[in-house]
């Protein structure tokens, strides 16, 4: 997967990059969200559930810049990282258009 840019002017193939590894992992569930962090599971569950996430964290954190990965540190799960990234940069784009 190519490296997501500071400003996010390849947004939108690197997302589509990165959905296609998360799809051939079997990982594309933490990206939309249906594979939510599960309540009141065993231990055994959500530990499962935290190596899944944590997979996908290291897809995107290991092709962005640490600039990026400042703004999303915060954020528990893959998916809020996506949106995360989806808010900013197709906003962004849709205020230049």
């Amino acid at each position: 997967v190519p490296e997501l840019t500071n400003n996010g002017w390849n947004w939108k193939t690197y997302r589509e990059n990165v959905l296609r590894v998360a799809k051939h992992k079997n990982l594309l569930q933490q990206f939309n969200g249906t594979d939510a962090k599960p309540v009141n599971a065993t231990e055994r569950e959500l530990a499962a559930w935290d190596q899944r996430n944590c997979s996908v964290q290291f897809i995107i954190t290991s092709t962005i810049p640490d600039s990026l990965i400042l703004r999303i540190m915060h954020l528990e799960t893959a998916h809020e990282y996506l949106d995360y990234f989806t808010d900013l940069f197709e906003r962004e784009s849709e205020i230049v258009s």
